[in-house]
């Protein structure tokens, strides 16, 4: 028999998990997307192709990483070192992103200088912060639920 109509309150491991891999996987995505572009949008620079792009890609991965131990381990020392290093990257990346888009910023608002360029802001960066900002909500969503559940 199927009971409908149940509704059952996720835990703070599910929240975290879920942020951790949510917010990891919007890390890897921006990386890979379009930071910048030239000649109107038809060449696109991802960020993956130079080093920042690498190691915001890499952190991404750590993030998606950590949402395995924030679902399974029990209230304990595992479990708190993985929601503060979490945390601590998702701040990391958050303000390289931060810089990053300052750069892509003093790069792009230069017209006259680079008018045969005609180079554009992309959404990657974007993405990249977006996904810092989960990775370091989850911790404090995590501790706010409670470390109980």
């Amino acid at each position: 028999m199927i009971k409908l109509g149940l509704r059952t309150r996720p835990s703070a491991r599910a929240i975290a998990s879920l942020l951790a891999l949510v917010g990891g996987g919007a890390i890897v995505v921006g990386a890979c997307l379009p930071w910048m572009s030239y000649f109107a949008g038809l060449i696109p620079l991802r960020g993956i192709i130079g080093l920042n792009g690498r190691l915001l890609c890499a952190a991404g991965v750590l993030g998606v990483a950590a949402a395995g131990p924030l679902a399974r381990a029990r209230p304990g020392r595992v479990r708190h070192v993985t929601r503060a290093g979490a945390a601590a990257l998702g701040i990391a990346v958050s303000a390289a992103a931060v810089w990053l888009l300052i750069g892509v910023r003093e790069l792009t608002e230069g017209r006259a200088a680079h008018s045969m360029l005609a180079p554009k802001p992309g959404i990657g960066l974007v993405v990249v912060f977006i996904g810092g900002l989960l990775l370091a909500i989850e911790a404090l969503v995590g501790r706010a639920v409670g470390e109980s559940a």
